[in-house]
């Protein structure tokens, strides 16, 4: 299934019953923690998600999001774009057996009942793959330069010298 947007809202149960596959596109103001990160207004969320049954039964959903969002560089404080995607599998369960059995696998588990909020679940994952520190993929000019010469500790030796003549 293909549409102009991606749902609020999916039944990963009834989606994986159907072997569904939605893509679209979602948009950015609504996603308030991503926004924070976004030095400007706007923008747009490419994004797919599969649902299937695995071997035991379970829903899974696969999904994949991108999207280029103007972050601020850490570095000189100038705005650029940095392309971001996100890759991920969710298994839903319902009981804490299914949690235990899975969590020794390493893969993802969710519990749900009831409709998944699906942009609360693409915010979560592209913020995952954003950098803790934003830079640009080229050099840039730093905001702040070390002054040629100057030690940032040297008054700490000051305090050393005097230190050590008041304790003896």
């Amino acid at each position: 299934m293909e549409s102009g947007f991606l749902p609020r809202s999916i039944d990963p149960e009834r989606a994986a019953d159907q072997c569904l596959m939605v893509v679209g596109k979602l948009d950015l103001a609504p996603l308030t923690r991503l926004r924070e990160w976004a030095a400007e207004e706007g923008g747009r969320i490419n994004g797919r998600l599969v649902f299937a049954r695995d071997e035991q039964g379970r829903a899974v959903m696969e999904g994949h999001a991108e999207a280029a969002l103007p972050l601020l560089c850490q570095r000189c404080a100038g705005v650029f774009l940095f392309e971001v995607r996100a890759d991920w599998r969710r298994v839903f369960v319902r009981s804490k057996a299914d949690e235990h059995d899975l969590a020794e696998t390493g893969v993802d588990v969710c519990y749900h009942d009831g409709p998944l909020d699906v942009a609360d679940v693409v915010e979560e994952e592209l913020m995952l793959a954003l950098p803790m520190a934003p830079r640009h993929p080229e050099d840039c000019e730093p905001i702040l330069r070390p002054i040629a010469g100057a030690h940032p500790f040297a008054g700490l030796a000051g305090l050393l010298k005097r230190d050590r003549r008041d304790n003896k």
